[in-house]
């Protein structure tokens, strides 16, 4: 009776053993079915190319309207594929690489912003905050650092925008600036408010 009671339990452990293997199997076959679907709409010719389609007009228009408020006046479209196509005088084709570094600087500003735009309309993502590191302190010249300090200052009242510059010519052109010295080997802040009309 022993030796069968040692089978009964041997058989017992491959039945339930057995079970395991199933759910693990069946468990695997929703990933897999699920994964499979996915790839699917990811594909070019899935749900993204649908997205992107149907995104891409706003994307160029905001795309179009930063650059001429920077005073940029191309024509720079994004296709399918996030390949530009920049025109200017809308005849004579350009790429990015044969812009000036300051002209490059306003491409890039200009798409930051886009997608900003795009995720606060298309998920409601929208962060109330904003830092800019230095961006003032590469190769934007004076007429775009103006045109640019012109977008930042007129964002909604929700967004705080944090600009690290080391340009002291910033200085009044928004509302507050922080203004960090060393004096005596300490940093020492001082706030200066914007004078209003």
């Amino acid at each position: 009776t022993s030796s069968k009671k040692a089978e009964f339990e041997k058989l017992s452990a491959y039945v339930d053993e057995k079970k395991s293997i199933k759910d693990k199997f069946i468990t695997s076959k929703k990933d897999k079915d699920t994964l499979s679907v996915a790839g699917q709409l990811l594909k070019d010719n899935g749900i993204k190319s649908r997205i992107i389609k149907r995104y891409l007009p706003a994307m160029n228009k905001l795309i179009g309207d930063y650059l001429r408020r920077m005073d940029f006046y191309v024509n720079f479209t994004l296709d399918e594929n996030f390949e530009e196509t920049i025109k200017s005088r809308y005849r004579d084709i350009f790429t990015y690489e044969s812009f000036s570094e300051g002209e490059k600087a306003r491409i890039d500003l200009a798409l930051l912003l886009t997608w900003r735009s795009i995720a606060k309309l298309k998920n409601s993502v929208d962060t109330n905050l904003l830092i800019l590191d230095e961006i003032f302190d590469g190769s934007l010249d004076q007429n775009g650092s103006s045109e640019l300090g012109w977008i930042l200052r007129n964002f909604d009242d929700n967004t705080n925008v944090f600009v690290i510059s080391h340009k002291e010519s910033l200085e009044g052109k928004f509302d507050r600036t922080l203004k960090f010295e060393k004096v005596k080997n300490f940093s020492v802040v001082n706030l200066s408010l914007a004078e209003t009309d």
